[in-house]
């Protein structure tokens, strides 16, 4: 490949565009540590949740402590399962905080995508480091009362807004003098919305425990850091696509390769994430996480730039036009695009949102079926080696974002979705059989390199179908199907696993999903109306 083969624009430096290439893995490398949450529930489950003992544990541990009966923060269960059982429950409520960031990441990458293509890339992805970069050290602020006193208040007054809206959508036009009263009506929804808080802030906040926390969660590191992602993920993509118009599979690839490997490095035990965690605890890393997240994406941001011009590519699967969003909503190549990104991206969120503690009770449960009886320590060895699947998922997530991106510049568009989706597909169907450490190292790894390859490919083809021109709102609009996906894919594992005691079910049902999706994948091409597949 040539520094020819990739010019934008003859007269382009090729040092600019690589300076691009660079901010755009920067970005994306800080912006994938998203796909690391699930490190975050165990220690997050014992910060805010009161502890689970079964009755023979919380007797031994009245024998050594017997002012433990006077603590209200325990709750005793008869045996192991329903142990199990309750904690299941309690981190149930937290990983609806990846949940929310999925769909906060989705919906706001669609008004993202439009300030993308109007502002530019540097600005908007600014926007994106500072909305992370804030979640995350407001999280981190949580033992204190303050933040909470705070957080309440803009609940509030997003309330009061709301309201006001309403207010205005219904008598805006109405005639003031017939009806004099309602000019008063703005003032009081505000005092109302202002005493309301007061009154229900002084009765509740700080009181309710848990769920403050978890609402808080939710609100920060769920919406808040969704909506800074949402924001800085379309423009190294949109920026290097205008860059390399040739070759956008490919360098989509390598820019979202960085999201994908940003988890890796987040999970890292002596310089990542568990290890700060564990010598540090959760709340005071996450005010790190978050100066980490303003500062670095700010410094990939500044070295985003569009091209001074947008040349067209010199062949493609698709000779498109550049649709502008509203046109492209009107195509059913959108829809076909929109289904088949859902189904790629619940199959892997699924995995993603519970493979720490997925694979380390597959692993206990593999050595409970041999008949071993483990103690409460050697079960928490046995997830902490579970913990290696996040890290072999991470890995070949970011490798399949580049294996993938080539493979569709070679192959075609629509080939390489088909390849994808049939290969995800099997492994969703074998997963929950996997009870080894190799077995479960090898799902991982088959799984993230599939999911990897829906980044890479849907921009691609996004911009094959509808132009690269105002490729941010359209790929916006294509992306919303990854925030539902999202919360799909958590819900339906969280409900297989309380009512069924396994992912089972959930696995079945992504399996099934990603092989309609091959098919609409085969649609596609002819949809297109081309030779070539999209």
């Amino acid at each position: 490949m040539t520094a020819a083969t990739l010019s934008p624009d003859s007269q382009t430096s090729n040092s600019t565009r690589y300076v691009v290439l660079l901010g755009a893995i920067i970005v994306q490398l800080i912006l994938g540590t998203v796909y690391g949450y699930s490190i975050f529930w165990q220690p997050l489950n014992s910060t805010v949740f009161p502890t689970v003992m079964t009755t023979t544990e919380h007797t031994e541990a009245l024998t050594a402590n017997p002012e433990l009966d006077k603590q209200k923060d325990i709750i005793v269960v008869g045996d192991e399962m329903a142990k199990v059982t309750q904690q299941a429950v309690q981190q149930g409520y937290l990983k609806y905080v990846f949940a929310i960031c999925i769909l906060s990441f989705a919906v706001v990458m669609v008004l993202a995508g439009r300030v993308q293509d109007i502002m530019g890339p540097r600005f908007t992805a600014i926007i994106g480091a500072v909305l992370m970069g804030v979640g995350f050290m407001i999280a981190g602020l949580m033992r204190s009362p303050i933040i909470f006193y705070l957080a309440h208040a803009a609940f509030t007054g997003a309330a009061a807004l709301v309201m006001l809206m309403m207010y205005h959508a219904i008598f805006g036009k109405a005639d003031m003098e017939k009806m004099p009263a309602l000019k008063y009506v703005p003032s009081a929804l505000i005092v109302a919305a202002v005493t309301a808080g007061l009154l229900l802030g002084n009765t509740y906040v700080g009181k309710i425990g848990e769920w403050d926390k978890i609402f808080l969660l939710w609100g920060t590191v769920g919406f808040l850091a969704g909506a800074g992602i949402g924001f800085a993920y379309v423009c190294p993509i949109a920026a290097l696509i205008k860059w390399f118009p040739n070759q956008k599979g490919l360098v989509s690839g390598l820019a979202v390769a960085g999201f994908g490997f940003g988890a890796f490095l987040f999970k890292g035990d002596t310089y990542g994430a568990l290890g700060y965690i564990r010598s540090h605890g959760i709340i005071p890393f996450f005010l790190v996480h978050g100066l980490v997240c303003l500062v670095g994406i700010t410094i990939g941001a500044m070295m985003l730039r569009n091209p001074p011009d947008v040349a067209p590519a010199k062949s493609s699967d698709v000779k498109s036009t550049d649709s502008v969003w509203q046109d492209t909503l009107r195509r059913p190549a959108f829809y076909v695009l929109w289904l088949m990104f859902f189904s790629g991206a619940m199959a892997g969120l699924m995995v993603i949102g519970i493979v720490k503690d997925f694979a380390g009770q597959q692993l206990i449960d593999a050595a409970e079926a041999e008949g071993a009886v483990l103690s409460g320590a050697v079960r928490g060895d046995w997830l902490v080696r579970g913990a290696a699947a996040v890290g072999w998922l991470a890995i070949f997530n970011a490798v399949g974002r580049v294996a993938w991106g080539f493979v569709s510049d070679w192959i075609g568009r629509s080939a390489a979705l088909v390849a994808m989706f049939v290969f995800q597909a099997i492994m969703m169907y074998l997963l929950a059989g996997m009870n080894t450490e190799v077995s479960l190292a090898v799902a991982a790894s088959v799984v993230g390199f599939n999911f990897g390859g829906n980044f890479a490919l849907f921009p691609s083809a996004t911009a094959d179908l509808f132009g690269a021109k105002n490729l941010g709102a359209n790929y916006g609009w294509v992306f919303t199907s990854y925030g539902i996906a999202g919360v799909v894919g958590v819900a339906a594992g969280n409900t297989a696993k309380v009512m069924t005691g396994s992912y089972h079910d959930a696995f079945l049902l992504a399996s099934a999903l990603c092989l309609l999706s091959a098919i609409l994948a085969i649609g596609l091409r002819y949809m297109s109306g081309k030779k070539s597949p999209a």
